[in-house]
């Protein structure tokens, strides 16, 4: 009973405060506003231009400079921008299934050249580890020895 009186208490004098909710946490994008997200964006767009970005984005061009400085000072704003150009990487490297595919296309080319044709297949067997790489080593000397001698290092 009296971890309930405390939880009441507790909401009572939190009920003035915004909430944060840890399990339902919000991205980045949904923490700023739309002017703010399409600031973000034409940054982006404008590759780091960030008056463009923000007359782009509907903030007037008297004060487009400012705005873009202020706008830079936010963390969130920074985050966003972080995100979006870790996405922009992301979407150019070419996938292991979409490299797999295009290798094959050329293995399976009958006008593609021969040599062309090998060295994709080749490629394939590596990226599938149909190889097995052997390697010889030769210690000369105790081994129990040289193992002692690691461990005092």
């Amino acid at each position: 009973m009296a971890e309930v009186k405390k939880a009441v208490k507790k909401a009572i004098k939190n009920s003035g405060k915004k909430s944060t909710l840890k399990a339902g946490k919000k991205t980045t994008s949904e923490t700023l506003s739309p002017a703010q997200e399409k600031f973000c964006l034409e940054y982006r767009k404008h590759e780091g231009n960030g008056t463009a970005a923000a007359i782009a984005a509907g903030y007037s061009e008297r004060t487009a400079a400012q705005q873009a400085t202020r706008l830079l000072r936010n963390v969130n704003i920074l985050k966003r921008i972080k995100e979006l150009a870790d996405d922009a990487i992301r979407k150019q490297i070419i996938g292991l299934d979409k490299r797999a595919l295009v290798l094959s296309k050329i293995a399976e080319d009958d006008a593609a050249d021969v040599q062309a044709r090998i060295r994709a297949i080749d490629v394939l067997n590596k990226m599938d580890g149909v190889y097995v790489f052997k390697t010889e080593v030769k210690i000369s000397g105790n081994v129990n020895m040289l193992l002692k001698r690691r461990k005092k290092e």
